[in-house]
């Protein structure tokens, strides 16, 4: 969203760092504790929010590359186990940052990090790894997925500071290319969200999860104006990017 190439969508710029990473959140969601989605994690630069991520094991956490982009680890912290944005939970430093090789700054396409923690995450109540989508997973339309986030709670607004829970029904790779110009979707995104709008990932959850019957299928990534009619929101494909994290994990 920062190119010419995508210059027809909403630059969303993070309030919280007062830098170049965009972000998307929840619009029209649902109150939520992080003891039902406890692999939700907040990743932050300098201890504030400004991302969401997955944790994948004790070492590993999840998120968007454009969450990371031209950012140094030191300044980038995951916080863990809290319902709250910028508070309570167990906050762990980054160590090192693993970008996707091929990430597209003005595209987007492959659009995965994992953050490397310096402490191994100590697993209990509202603290839990998620498990990730299979190579061959097919994203078929209308599946019931739930995103979280703590983003804006509608276009231009504030963040919560509860985490919020929406489900959004899957769209195909090949249906999502049809609500966008030629070229923005590639085989490393697939979209969810409703035809009608309404309700969507916004401002503050890039990074984000996106789940299935428990299981990790996508990562938010990027999208129109928040919640508009025929503008559903775009997410990174796990399956079609599950060799490189286990290379990275495994």
């Amino acid at each position: 969203m920062k190119s010419a190439f995508l210059l027809c969508l909403l630059v969303k710029i993070s309030s919280n760092l007062g830098a170049n990473v965009p972000s998307l959140g929840i619009v029209n969601g649902t109150s939520v504790s992080i003891e039902d989605y406890p692999y939700q994690a907040s990743i932050q630069f300098y201890r504030l929010h400004g991302c969401g991520g997955s944790i994948l094991n004790e070492k590993f956490i999840l998120t968007a590359a454009h969450c990371i982009y031209d950012v140094t680890a030191d300044i980038v912290s995951v916080r863990l186990g809290s319902s709250i944005r910028n508070d309570g939970g167990t906050v762990y430093q980054v160590s090192e940052i693993h970008q996707h090789p091929s990430f597209n700054s003005k595209t987007y396409d492959y659009d995965v990090a994992i953050l490397e923690l310096e402490d191994n995450i100590a697993f209990g109540t509202g603290v839990k790894p998620i498990t990730l989508a299979t190579s061959g997973t097919i994203i078929a339309d209308g599946l019931p997925a739930v995103a979280t986030g703590w983003g804006r709670m509608y276009q231009g607004g504030p963040p919560s500071d509860q985490l919020q829970m929406v489900v959004l029904p899957t769209i195909s790779t090949a249906a999502c290319a049809n609500f966008y110009p030629e070229g923005f979707v590639t085989e490393r995104m697939f979209c969810a969200g409703y035809d009608e709008g309404g309700k969507d990932t916004c401002e503050g959850d890039s990074g984000g999860p996106l789940v299935v019957s428990g299981i990790l299928i996508g990562i938010t990534s990027w999208g129109d104006i928040c919640a508009k009619a025929k503008s559903p929101g775009a997410y990174t494909n796990i399956p079609n990017l599950i060799d490189y994290i286990d290379s990275i994990i495994n």
